[in-house]
């Protein structure tokens, strides 16, 4: 809902001076201590704490009584997304304390002078005030998604402070639900997305728990009490780590390992993203061995043959006890990206080592069966071959668009991977996005114990299949992926289960939803989805920023999050972009999904494009013809 502007400030016991329509400055009273009280009704809050140069994030839902103590800066949310009343941000260089209940809420600034803004009820801005517009066809109600998701999930899962902080583990401890069960966190799976959310929003505190997220983990890895370098499948309130766990199938005659890579191959992607965001060397320098010792525990999984025994990767109720095609993929990707972070230390050997690794796992995936993953009877990926050499195919979407993504497949196998997709849309779109085409298919020596619910939906598979409509440049689909998750938000308060629709197979009973309830996975890879994908813009190790918009129709984006501060505009004339940060930045641009050289239709085949790069100062900006960038002459900026 739009911010109607309020017509005064929130209540305080100090003098308002009005700045503009939505700012205020509150002045303390005159005496012996400089403190402004603020009272509001019961509702959610978030306090920061800006102290000793680490932001931390205190999230109250409102549904209990709450004493908490920060500085910087404090939220005050009404209990509806959809309020009229407004979202309040008091700022102030001091101490804020917070008390409240269901009913009422009490702000102490311990400060001479506070500053008051108001918001919609879900702001448009991240925890750290900066805003964001979306002037673009149909972007409202995914501009609302955003927010809601943000403030309803993203933000109080991160319980570092409060409900973590006398757990033997608290920094970097990001709970999944905010519902009764799963009360541990989940580095194994889950940070994967955690994290590619937070970094997506761009905030500096977001940035900051992303980091307490990654230690974590790598400090997890290191402690293995069999020196294996596992990632933990989960930690729970009591420090217990559960670093090992097997699950049967239904029918009680398969056994598999949940996620014996998962984690280990995805803590070096967020490790990727993370310095290609800061380009902090003095970090990475600190860390490179504790990720070779991550990549050693899927190394030692690796056959002389380049092919990668994996068992579980992502799905925990399907038992594939064997090598999965899905996860050789992922794992040749995350050594591609482990090697450029060895290149940027200068380490060429171990770079050069990890090249070579993932290139035998993408020849191993590229080759036919029975040795490989490749069908060639039904010119498709197979999901998974156990260790008795039977293949396991149901038409796994990430199995086939995988290979396709990172290069792993031939030119003739991507063709077929793309036809597959066209022929089976209806199926994998049933919801962004399903796992396989064929659920009913599934054997109960194929389904865990725990019951079908993997054979669905789920966020952790739209993040990469969102990755394969990007790389086709396929702007309708991704906007019409986003569309679909926002309209189930929107319905729900902007809560989102765990996995979506599957009543036309399984658990016919009324709802489209299924396992853990307020889970942070739709969420997170929502804002990933908007903001990576079809707004694209993200991190590169080449540039301060990548711009590679596959948005649909003419107008505006402005982001004012610390790690974007841009603007780029889209007309029938050309593409505009404006440096909107206090400092010189480099930009790659990618342009091909615009314009009468873009495939906003979705006709794109995924080729790379060599992107332009412009170097623009505080306020400068750049502007390009569509017909043709590459034969354009930029002006406003260097190039």
């Amino acid at each position: 809902m739009p911010l109607i502007a309020p017509a005064r400030a929130l209540p305080s016991d100090g003098t308002s001076t009005r700045v503009d329509e939505r700012t205020w400055s509150v002045t303390a009273a005159e005496g012996p201590r400089s403190r402004i009280r603020f009272d509001a009704s019961g509702g959610p809050a978030v306090l920061l704490d800006l102290d000793a140069g680490e932001r931390r994030l205190l999230p109250a839902d409102g549904s209990s009584r709450v004493e908490l103590t920060g500085s910087g800066a404090c939220w005050l949310l009404p209990p509806s997304p959809d309020a009229a009343e407004p979202a309040w941000h008091i700022v102030a260089d001091g101490t804020i304390e917070l008390r409240g209940d269901q009913d009422r809420r009490t702000v102490v600034v311990h400060a001479g002078t506070a500053t008051v803004v108001a918001h919609r009820a879900r702001p448009h801005a991240d925890v750290d005030g900066a805003e964001f517009i979306l002037d673009l066809p149909g972007a409202a109600p995914l501009a609302d998604a955003l927010a809601g998701f943000y403030w309803g999930t993203v933000l109080p899962c991160v319980v570092e402070r409060t409900t973590a902080a006398g757990y033997p583990d608290p920094d970097g401890y990001v709970i999944s639900t905010l519902a009764d069960k799963y009360v541990g966190t989940y580095p194994d799976v889950d940070h994967e997305f955690q994290i590619k959310g937070r970094m997506a929003w761009g905030s500096h505190t977001d940035q900051d728990v992303v980091r307490r997220m990654i230690d974590l983990q790598l400090r997890l890895m290191r402690e293995d009490p069999q020196q294996l370098w596992r990632d933990p499948c989960a930690v729970q309130p009591d420090g217990d780590r559960e670093y090992h766990v097997r699950r049967n199938s239904a029918d009680g005659s398969q056994n598999a390992v949940m996620f014996l890579v998962t984690g280990n191959v995805e803590v070096l992607e967020s490790a990727w993203l993370y310095y290609a965001r800061t380009k902090d060397t003095r970090w990475l320098r600190d860390r490179i061995e504790d990720l070779e010792g991550a990549a050693s525990c899927v190394v030692d999984c690796v056959d002389r043959l380049g092919r990668l025994w994996s068992d579980v990767y992502y799905e925990d109720q399907v038992i594939k006890d064997g090598r999965e095609t899905m996860a050789a993929s992922l794992a040749a990707n995350s050594f591609e990206l482990l090697a450029e972070l060895e290149d940027v230390l200068g380490r060429t050997e171990q770079g050069g080592g990890y090249r070579e690794l993932a290139g035998r796992l993408g020849a191993a995936v590229r080759a036919p069966l029975p040795g490989g993953h490749w069908d060639e009877e039904n010119r498709r990926f197979v999901d998974w071959v156990d260790r008795s050499g039977r293949a396991h195919d149901h038409i796994h979407l990430l199995a086939n668009v995988l290979p396709a993504l990172f290069g792993h497949a031939d030119a003739a196998q991507s063709e077929h991977v793309l036809a597959l997709v066209e022929r089976e849309l209806d199926e994998f779109q049933r919801f962004p996005t399903f796992l396989a085409a064929r659920v009913q298919d599934y054997t109960d020596d194929e389904i865990g114990d725990g019951g079908p619910y993997d054979l669905c939906a789920a966020g952790r598979y739209w993040c990469w299949d969102a990755a394969f409509w990007s790389w086709r440049r396929d702007g309708v689909m991704l906007r019409q992926q986003l569309e679909t998750v926002a309209a189930q938000g929107a319905s729900e308060g902007y809560v989102m289960g765990e996995r979506y629709d599957m009543g036309h197979v399984y658990y016919a009973d009324g709802s489209n939803w299924h396992g853990a309830a307020h889970y942070y996975e739709y969420p997170c890879v929502y804002a990933w989805v908007l903001f990576a994908e079809y707004l694209g813009v993200r991190a590169s190790l080449t540039a301060d920023l990548r711009v590679a918009p596959r948005v649909v129709g003419s107008g505006t984006v402005r982001l004012g999050q610390r790690a974007y501060e841009l603007t780029y505009r889209i007309d029938e004339d050309g593409f505009e972009l404006v440096n909107d940060a206090d400092s010189t930045r480099t930009f790659e641009l990618d342009l091909s999904a615009l314009g009468s050289t873009g495939t906003a239709a979705g006709t794109g085949t995924g080729d790379a494009v060599a992107p332009l790069t412009v170097a623009l100062g505080p306020g400068e900006s750049f502007r390009i013809g569509l017909a043709n960038p590459a034969a354009q002459v930029p002006t406003g900026g260097r190039a």
